[in-house]
């Protein structure tokens, strides 16, 4: 076989390879986000129905914190994997290759974000796990003061 046959087929399973990567990341993050809604959900329907059930509250609260860190953290651990991945392998292939079409998508996409013409997915959901985070945070924070003052004021 021609050795830029081989190089070219390394390139092309390596850019599925890729693809394949990224479609598992959306998977994964589409199982954070009806995950982490489901346990907002039961948060607010708890609240609603059982006024004083401080310490289910703050079990499920504590449970949103440790999936939405563990969302941003599993970004963060994909966004790096794809990036070594696109940095080590596919353009070292594309020096060798006439053309570099990954390697000029990377620098238009670079480009656009620069200068804040586009926003990527991966930036959103970041930041929707970060809201819901707070939320969490600032709902189990709610929950401990009320908590707090109802066993002061029924102890007075």
């Amino acid at each position: 076989m021609d050795d830029k046959y081989i190089l070219l087929e390394q390139y092309r399973i390596y850019n599925e390879a890729k693809d394949r990567f990224i479609d598992r990341t959306f998977l994964v993050n589409r199982f954070y986000i009806v995950f982490s809604a489901v346990l907002f959900l039961s948060m607010i329907a708890i609240k609603s129905i059982f006024v004083d059930a401080y310490a289910l509250l703050l079990g499920i609260e504590l449970f949103g914190l440790a999936v939405c860190f563990s969302w941003v953290s599993n970004q963060d651990a994909y966004s790096s994997i794809i990036k070594l991945k696109y940095s080590t392998v596919i353009e070292g292939i594309e020096n060798r290759l006439p053309a570099s079409p990954n390697k000029d998508e990377y620098a238009k996409l670079q480009e656009l974000r620069s200068h804040k013409k586009i926003i990527l997915l991966k930036d959103v959901q970041k930041w929707f796990a970060i809201i819901l985070m707070l939320l969490f945070l600032g709902n189990g924070l709610l929950d401990i003061t009320g908590f707090l003052l109802t066993s002061f004021l029924s102890v007075q």
